[in-house]
This record gives structure tokens, sequence and C-alpha cells, in this order.
């Protein structure tokens, strides 16, 4: 078992990579030998609904085609009674009606028969969709919040996750590390996992971000116009010109954003404060050109650090590679940049900085501010950090098997190469605070951020203004605790929209100018809120789903059911219990 993680690409590529496949497997697998699915039953069903939609398929193929052939019958019949009326006396009619009317009332015929049988096999493949189900319900329910904490956890010991995001937490991280947790009201938590690594606290978080950006209207205005003109005769003839005239806009459009970061509290190098993005450098590869960048990137950092002007702070390291390829150019403190990047740092940070292979490049923003460091892997914006048990039921035992495997294995890899940064640094390694973050009741509440992702879990349409017609940022305020419930106010900020037109003046090809419409939309801003109540579960028994449910309800607390929650409303979530409450107006 490896503890302290000194070069994570190497040690990924040889031991956590294969530790974690198996750990996944050996977890699926134990899951399977608890629930007491019976594989081969459920294999034997499934392959029994797969040869009934074969059949349904089949079946729903060869109903289209008797259809589009009583259609053409049908036209056929029609343009040769319209034929008859036109060229012969009325009593011809009968002709075309003894030949197609017998073909039509057969083609009804098999078309009823076909839609009955095309009932009767998707009725069959319900029934057996529902076996299936049945047979797999006792895993299903087995599927849990906590499963990503498990795994991580066995596989890298030194990563610890929290049950959820809880107030403890996040005071640590204020007081203990100074960390400023307000992120705007332009952002929103969809999902917050919080923990411990090495010893120091952590949060990966995925947010929804909201800015105005812009957007580009066209409109179209088609004119004509006639001109004389004298033909190769002499003669004066006229002619009539087309033109289609554009016309373009551009006006304010709300724009939305996911994405992932993590926040990590250190006491090493307390003072030190810098900030780096993903650089191109770190793409190049060893031909002539490629060198020529890398050297003309490292001679602008030797001509910044030879700079002696009033208030310089750079300068360069010996590892000019490094300085050119992390590019943290506006460090506040040089001795402490060195103690947390040693020769050993640099040199796995450059690693992971030019491979994407094992990992995924240099796809990093990096910012430390004394002992708040944030990291945004950019690759983990395409990474699902849920882990929703509703993701994992299946009615089918190997798809369940290879997407739990798959999910798993891939969020694994994503979030180690999303930490890996910081797993780089021996020094960060070496400083683990141990702070008693749960004191009293207050600490083991469930926090803003918490708060947020809760809300975004119920939908931000239970929460939207009705005339809202884009997304919506989800803040909350707390309103007040009692019986061990939170009240939360949950804030939804969206946009409405109105068409408007707006006229741009064009000159055409006729010499004149026209009003070319352009259809555009004003946004305007639009709120609504709701209250939100929350609950952690006290033990594990306290709050549970119901099994024969599809695992919306949830037995609920006494709080819950003092202010008339219906249990089908409910959600349970990470050990927490929450409802909507009812409007009144």
């Amino acid at each position: 078992m490896i503890d302290d993680v000194h070069e994570p690409l190497e040690q990924y590529a040889s031991y956590f990579k294969t530790a974690h496949v198996t750990n996944t497997s050996e977890f699926f697998e134990d899951l399977v030998r608890r629930s007491g699915v019976d594989e081969n039953a459920n294999i034997q069903t499934v392959g029994q609904l797969r040869e009934l939609e074969a059949q349904a398929a089949g079946a729903g193929s060869t109903n289209k085609w008797w259809r589009v052939l009583r259609f053409v019958t049908i036209m056929v019949a029609v343009l040769t009674a319209l034929y008859v009326v036109a060229n012969y006396s009325w009593p011809w009619l009968v002709v075309p009606g003894i030949v197609f009317a017998p073909a039509i009332h057969v083609l009804n015929r098999v078309i009823n028969d076909s839609d009955a049988q095309l009932k009767r096999l998707r009725e069959a493949c319900d029934e057996k969709r529902a076996v299936a189900w049945g047979q797999m319900a006792p895993l299903n329910c087995l599927f849990d919040w906590d499963i990503v904490a498990k795994l991580m956890q066995k596989t890298v010991p030194r990563i610890a996750f929290d049950p959820y995001f809880s107030n403890g937490r996040m005071d640590e991280l204020r007081k203990s590390f100074g960390w400023a947790d307000h992120l705007g009201d332009a952002h929103s938590i969809v999902f917050s996992h919080s923990g411990v690594l090495n010893g120091n606290p952590f949060i990966l978080a995925r947010t929804l971000s909201h800015w105005m950006g812009s957007k580009t209207y066209h409109g179209g205005l088609d004119i004509s116009w006639t001109e004389q003109y004298r033909n190769s005769q002499g003669k004066w003839e006229t002619r009539t010109h087309h033109e289609t005239l554009r016309a373009s806009i551009e006006r304010p459009f709300p724009e939305y954003e996911n994405q992932t970061f993590i926040v990590y509290g250190n006491e090493a190098a307390p003072d030190l404060v810098f900030s780096r993005q993903p650089s191109k450098l770190s793409k190049l590869e060893d031909g002539l050109f490629d060198k020529w960048r890398t050297n003309r990137a490292i001679k602008k950092l030797e001509a910044k650090s030879r700079d002696v002007g009033e208030g310089k702070t750079f300068t360069v390291m010996s590892n000019r590679e490094f300085d050119a390829l992390f590019d943290a150019t506006d460090r506040n403190h040089e001795v402490q940049f060195r103690l947390l990047f040693t020769p050993l740092a640099q040199q796995e940070m450059l690693k992971l900085l030019k491979d994407s292979q094992t990992g995924f490049g240099d796809t990093y923003v990096f910012e430390k501010t004394q002992m708040i460091n944030v990291v945004e892997p950019r690759h983990m914006r395409r990474t699902d950090i849920s882990g929703d048990p509703q993701k994992f039921h299946a009615y089918e035992l190997a798809h369940a098997r290879m997407f739990f495997n798959g999910y798993y294995n891939d969020f694994f890899r994503s979030f180690y190469f999303g930490i890996a940064p910081l797993l780089a640094i021996p020094l960060y390694q070496q400083h683990r605070p141990h702070a008693d973050i749960y004191k009293d009741t207050y600490s083991h509440k469930p926090c803003s951020w918490e708060h947020e992702a809760i809300a975004n879990y119920h939908g931000e349409a239970v929460f939207s203004h009705p005339e809202c017609v884009t997304r919506n940022i989800l803040k909350t305020s707390m309103q007040h605790e009692a019986d061990g419930s939170q009240n939360v106010r949950v804030t939804a900020s969206g946009f409405g929209s109105i068409g408007r037109i707006h006229h741009v003046s064009v000159r055409g090809g006729d010499g004149r100018s026209h009003q070319v419409p352009v259809r555009w939309d004003e946004y305007f801003e639009v709120q609504n809120s709701a209250n939100m109540l929350v609950r952690e579960t006290i033990s594990p028994g306290e709050v549970s789903r119901d099994a024969a449910t599809d695992g919306n309800d949830v037995a609920l607390p006494p709080a819950f059911l003092q202010r008339g929650i219906d249990a089908g409303k409910a959600v349970l979530r990470r050990s927490i219990v929450s409802a909507v409450l009812p409007s009144h107006g």
C-alpha cells in the first residue's frame, strides 16, 4: 500500500490505476453477492427481452410498410377515379371501385391484425422488462452516495471524503486557512464534495456560472426594381432585378457554463501568492521550431529576472523549463516558492504538464493565495462528480457492471489527475493539522454550499420564475433552524425575454436605402423564491428509501411530518433529507 504520493504520474501508472480497477470490480461483485441477484436468471430474462424487442422491431417495420402500401393504394384509387370522371361518364366509376375497394379492405384487415400483434409484442416486452427490473431491484437498492468515498479511500488512503459538506469543514477552511468562500451571485454550487487530502481539508466543487455575453442576430429583406435598357436592336426594354439585403445586430445574451475546481488548505508557504494558466508550451515536441519557441519563452523570463526595477519580485529558477511551462511569474515570495517547488516537485510537475497519455496534460489553472490553493483542472469539466445512485440503476446486470466500473474508474482518473499538482509538492504532505471540526451540533449541519447543491438536485424548474426562459442561478440563505431542521430560502435568478424588431438602414442595388428588419430577443431579469427544509440524518436507519418505490419516496423524520410534507416530494441525498415547502402566495 502506498501512503504519501510524491511521484503522481509514475505511481498512477504502476500502482493506482490497476489497484482502483481491482477495487472497483471487487466492490461491485460484493454488492451483487449481498443483493442475492441471480445472474443466470437475469441473463436468461434479458435474452428473452432482446428476442421480443427484435420481434417487435420487425413487426413495427412490417406494419409501417403495410401502411405505406395502403396509402399508395388509396392515392392510386383516387387518381384513377379522377381520371375516369374527367374522361368517361359517371357509371364507369364502378370499375375502379370494384378493383380497389377489396384491396383496401384486405389491407385494412392486415393492418389491424399487424397493429394487434405489435401491441401484444410491446406489452410482452414491458412485462419481461418489469421482470428484469424486479430481478435487479435488490442490487439497485444497494447503490448509495458513499461509494465514491469508499472506493477513493481504499485506493488512496490519504484521501478521505466527508459524508457531506458541513459547517465544520467550512469553518475549518475559513478560520484555519483564511478562505473567503463567497463565490458571488453569478455562481451556483451544482455539486460539492469535501474531505481531507493528506490530513488537510479540500473541496471538489462543480458550479454553474453566469455572465452576460452577446449574440448576433441576422435579418433579411427582399427587394426588386425595374430598369430600362436598349437591346441589341436598339429598342427600349424593361428588366426586373431582385436582391436580398442582409443586416445584423449584436445584443446582450445570457451565457452559462459549468466549472469544476478543487480548493485545498495547507499551512505550507503561508505568505506565498501566485497564479498560472495552462501553457501552450507544454504541448510542444522536440522539433527545431518547438525548441525555438521554448527557448524564446525562457529568454523572456531571464530578461524579466534581470529587471531590477522597483517592485521586482521575480527571479528565474535554475530549472528554466519548469519556470517557462509553469509560468507563475506573478509570485510574490521567491524563498517560499522555492521551498514549495523543490527540484523533485519541479520534475514531477513538468511530467504532469507534458504528459497527455497517462494523464490529461496541462489543463491546470492553479492559484495560491497564502494558505488556500485553488486548482481548476479543465479536463474535469466533462466529469460527472456526483455519483448519484440512480445513475447506476439498471435491469440488466451485465450493463450495470460495465457502467459501474467505467464510471468509477473514469472518475478516479479524472480526480486523481485533478489533484496531481498538489500531490507533486512534497511539502504539502508534511503539513497535517489535526483540528477538531465537529465541536458542536452546528458543525455537523450542512453548510451553504451543500444547500445550493441540494437545491440544484431538486432541479431549477422547482424554483424558476414562470416567465424564465434561460437557466437559473440558485442561491440560498438560512432562514431559521428548529427541531433539528434547517429552513433554507432558495432564490432562482434567470431571464425572461421579449421579442423585438430593429430596423437597419441598408443601401440596395437600386440606389435607395431600405429598412431591413432584424428580429432579436431582449432579456430581462426575473427572480423567484421558495423555502426548502433540510435535515441531516442522525443514524443510518432514521431515514431510508422504500425499496418498493422508484427511489424518490423516503420515510420522513418527525420534523417533516409535522409540516405535512408528502414523502413522495422529499429527497434523500448524501445522508440529508430535504423537501421544497409549498408556497402560500
